[in-house]
C-alpha cells in the first residue's frame, strides 16, 4: 500500500510539471519612439507599424467627461521594455497606462502629470523609464506612477 501511494504521488508530480505553461524569456516589448496616431471618425486608432488598433473614446471620455472630445485629436503612443501602452494626449492632465489583453486593452493606471493640461507632450524610450517631456518639465515614467519626481 505505501508503494502505491509513493507511485500514484510520483504520478501527479509528473503530470502537474508537464502541465505547465511554456515561458519564454527575457523578452523585451519596448518601442524604440513613440507613435502620434490621429483618432479616427469613430474614436479609432491604428498603428500598422506594430499591428495595434483599438478604440481611444472611453479615455477621452474618462479624461475630458466630453463624449466627443476625441474629435480631430492625436494621442501619442508608446510601449516600454515589460509590454505596458503609455497613452497621453495634448490637453491630457494624465498618462494612461494600459495592459494587453485577449481583445482589448485594459487600463492599469493613471499618472497625473500636473493640473493643467499637457500642451504638446513627446514620450521617449529611457529605459527602465518611458520619458514625458511636455512644456520644457520631463517626467520619468514607469507603469506605477512618476519615478523620481520632476526634473
Amino acid at each position: 500500500m505505501k508503494y502505491i501511494k509513493i507511485i500514484l504521488i510520483l504520478f501527479i508530480l509528473v503530470i502537474v510539471s508537464s502541465c505547465s505553461g511554456l515561458k519564454l524569456s527575457p523578452a523585451e516589448f519596448s518601442w524604440p519612439i513613440e507613435s502620434v496616431l490621429k483618432v479616427g471618425s469613430d474614436g479609432s486608432v491604428k498603428e500598422e507599424r506594430y499591428s495595434i488598433s483599438f478604440n481611444t473614446k472611453p479615455m477621452f471620455i474618462k479624461e475630458t467627461e466630453d463624449s466627443t472630445s476625441f474629435m480631430g485629436k492625436s494621442i501619442h503612443l508608446i510601449r516600454n521594455f515589460e509590454g505596458h501602452y503609455f497613452i497621453t494626449s495634448a490637453g491630457f492632465k494624465h498618462v494612461y497606462v494600459f495592459n494587453m489583453t485577449e481583445g482589448a486593452l485594459v487600463n492599469r493606471s493613471r499618472i497625473k502629470i500636473s493640473e493643467e493640461n499637457m500642451k504638446n507632450p513627446v514620450f521617449n524610450q529611457r529605459n527602465p523609464f518611458i520619458e514625458l517631456v511636455d512644456d520644457g518639465k520631463t517626467f520619468n515614467l514607469t507603469s506605477e506612477g512618476i519615478d523620481g519626481g520632476e526634473e
